[in-house]
């Protein structure tokens, strides 16, 4: 029941709020430009390949798209059902090793971590990676390399090279630390030829696919988007090497509680790691967790999003320490009991307290403001209320399972059911919904001319052309505002077209002054060069979010 709430609340209002930009929006054109051509092999972006993603996410977007229309409902669709198909293998494999309460518990506490729900509900394939991964590790942990290599190589044309190395910064340590002393035998069982070749049957058709519409593609993927990306600072996400501490307590809250409950046992686990079965469990998920995240710490370009693999070892640990300790009547289901009842209400009495102090960032808009005193509060009710249960539940002398465990759920179902007034707020910040509404209640008075073209100058709101349903034309002197490194590497060839959206960073003017027909011209609101010139030519029609919108250049009317 506590998972059925859960899975209904992953899904309550997908497109309840406008996109996010730049990711959602980018993500979502990328998918409606995919449906709209027909053309599920080459992504493309505002009518130009977009090539810095795989393919999996967009088409699965576009497919949606085809039936439910260019909606945020059917952009984030794939993103939530990625998701319940992690859950669905986190139960299936948890069950059979563990029995059926840690399965249901597992795939619980997975669907009620802040960090599964944001990216459930975003349109970004980090949740269709992170069901790659799972099902690939938890396949090679029950003998199944096959299956495993074939998760694999989805997850490759899911999001490039990171799917292959997730699962063996897993394994290949797990195998090492907990197979027989001398040569590492067990690493040759990783790498079955049958398994390579699925993979290779999985993931080479698409790749030999783009390579031959557009040769540069091996280059930029395995040079520019993989070892660049790795090794260098060229993708401006660096971070300090301690960028994911504070980040993985609170993207597994609260579940990170009772699954670190074992650690007073590590020093049992690892002198037992070859002989015990469930010394080499704690092992596993200790290598889940740590063989990873050395790499992502390591590795140059840091984003919280990457530790979304990392989520399913701690809620698989939380629940194979609750379950067994609860069902030897030993008071287990209360470990930690009493340290997340000081952390939830602690946190609980800090978000009551925003709704009389508020320390209000200056980028908040008035929209913003208003809404988050609301939603703290609703969530720190929430957080005392679960802090409450968990402490009440967890008491020796009488322990109530399924009472603590509703605790621990509590909080993260009620998160988006409390928190859609704030997501619109951000949304109407961060998307160009509303930028798009006012373009097209602009009525060009020509005679044949139905919509008003849009020209970007130095700015591209990335969910602008999802919401016109059509492509525009960006004035740009570096092609940066395009978001695709992609794009700015090959753009003297772009440019070249006569066709191509890319125009030269004058563009604007001559468009401007001859102005064939009516056009409105976007820029950023606070770009206050560019929008010092375009207010020498044109009228302000609107500002909207991040973005000014100028004209219609040519005679119109506003309805």
């Amino acid at each position: 029941m506590l998972l059925l709430a859960a899975v209904l609340a992953l899904g309550f209002d997908l497109g309840g709020y406008p996109l996010f930009d730049p990711d959602e929006g980018r993500n979502a054109e990328v998918a409606r430009e995919m449906a709209a051509a027909n053309d599920y092999v080459l992504p493309h972006f505002d009518g130009l390949p977009y090539l810095d993603k795989p393919i999996v996410y967009f088409a699965s977007a576009a497919a949606v798209m085809e039936v439910l229309g260019p909606t945020e409902t059917a952009a984030r669709l794939p993103a939530y059902l990625f998701t319940l198909a992690t859950l669905i293998v986190v139960v299936w494999f948890v069950r059979r090793r563990w029995g059926t309460d840690a399965g249901w518990l597992a795939a619980l506490a997975l669907a009620t971590m802040p960090l599964v729900l944001a990216y459930a509900r975003a349109t970004i394939m980090d949740s269709a990676l992170a069901f790659c991964t799972t099902l690939a590790i938890l396949a090679f942990w029950d003998e199944r390399p096959v299956l495993a290599w074939a998760a694999i190589g989805l997850g490759a044309i899911t999001k490039g090279p990171v799917a292959i190395l997730i699962p063996l910064a897993t394994l290949i340590p797990y195998s090492l630390l907990t197979g027989p002393p001398g040569p590492p035998r067990r690493l040759g069982r990783l790498f079955p030829l049958a398994g390579l070749g699925v993979f290779a049957l999985v993931a080479l058709p698409w790749f030999l696919a783009v390579s031959h519409r557009v040769p540069e593609f091996p280059h930029y993927v395995f040079v520019r988007e993989t070892f660049e990306r790795v090794t260098t600072k060229s993708f401006h996400r660096t971070a300090p090497f301690w960028y994911y501490l504070p980040i993985v307590p609170v993207a597994a809250f609260p579940w990170i509680v009772p699954a670190l409950g074992g650690l007073k046992d590590w020093r049992w686990a690892w002198l037992a790691r070859r002989v015990n079965v469930r010394a080499q469990e704690s092992i596993f998920l200790a290598c889940w967790v740590l063989g990873p995240l050395l790499f992502f710490t390591l590795n140059q370009s840091k984003l919280p999003q990457y530790m979304l693999p990392l989520m399913p070892p701690f809620a698989l640990a939380a629940a194979r320490l609750l379950t067994r300790q609860a069902s030897e009547l030993s008071g287990g289901i209360g470990v930690g009991r009493r340290t997340y009842a000081v952390i939830a209400a602690l946190l609980g009495v800090a978000l009551v307290s925003l709704t009389i102090w508020l320390p209000a960032p200056i980028s908040l808009t008035p929209g913003e403001r208003a809404a988050i005193p609301q939603t703290a509060l609703a969530l720190g009710i929430a957080l005392l209320i679960s802090a409450a249960l968990v402490w009440y539940a967890g008491r020796v002398e009488r322990p109530r399972p399924a009472l603590a465990v509703m605790g621990y759920a509590l909080t993260v179902i009620a998160l988006p059911i409390v928190s859609g007034r704030l997501l619109a707020a951000v949304g109407e910040d961060r998307s160009s919904a509303t930028l798009a509404r006012v373009i097209q209640n602009v009525r060009p008075l020509m005679e044949g001319v139905e919509d008003v073209e849009v020209v970007a100058v130095a700015a591209f709101p990335t969910s602008l052309p999802f919401y016109l349903g059509r492509p525009i034309p960006v004035a740009t002197a570096t092609a940066r505002e395009l978001t695709s490194n992609f794009v700015i590497d090959y753009q003297d060839q772009f440019r070249r077209d006569s066709t191509s959206p890319l125009k030269p960073a004058e563009y604007w003017r001559g468009r401007a002054r001859k102005c064939p027909t009516p056009a409105v011209f976007i820029a950023r609101a606070s770009d206050a060069r560019v929008r010092g010139q375009l207010d020498s030519v044109l009228p302000l029609l609107a500002v909207e979010g991040k973005y000014a919108a100028y004209g219609p250049c040519a005679a119109s009317s506003a309805r």
